[in-house]
């Protein structure tokens, strides 16, 4: 056996097979970490992909976006409470800016005082909080421009 394969079941050739190393190399990259595989093939040319090392992303850029979605919230805190007691019944909030991506069920639960991140969740899923005019999941990104809307 050449020195560059491996003796491994094929689940195309449904047997033991040798897969000899093609010394190609394929990346692939989820935002987070980037993979790095050998292409082996068998005598039949099924192709099995061996992982040969796993790189933590990093760049300057997303470093300065993280930074500045740490320092700077999309909103200023909410007091459902005291809004209820002034005879509010309805919040419209337009995002003017919006840096990074934020779930609209985290970004509530934050800035929100009076309400925790599963009554958001169930507000949203009920309804009663909307984006646009709509009825969205509590996964539901920001972004600028949208306008959000919480019935009390």
């Amino acid at each position: 056996m050449p020195e560059r394969a491996v003796k491994k079941h094929c689940k195309m050739c449904g047997q033991l097979s040798v897969f000899t190393d093609t010394n190609v190399r394929r990346h692939n990259a989820n935002g987070k970490s980037i993979y790095k595989y050998a292409i082996y093939k068998c005598e039949k040319n099924h192709t099995w992909n061996k992982k040969l090392a796993i790189y933590k992303t990093f760049s300057e850029h997303v470093a300065e976006i993280e930074k500045q979605k740490e320092e700077a919230p999309i909103m200023s805190a909410i007091s459902i409470t005291s809004l209820a007691e002034q005879g509010v019944k309805v919040i419209h909030i337009v995002l003017d800016e919006v840096i990074g991506t934020h779930r609209i069920d985290k970004v509530l639960a934050n800035q929100i005082e009076d309400w925790s991140r599963s009554q958001i969740i169930e507000k949203i899923e009920k309804g009663a909080i909307q984006i646009n005019e709509r009825v969205i999941k509590p996964s539901s990104r920001l972004s600028k421009g949208k306008r959000i809307f919480i019935f009390i």
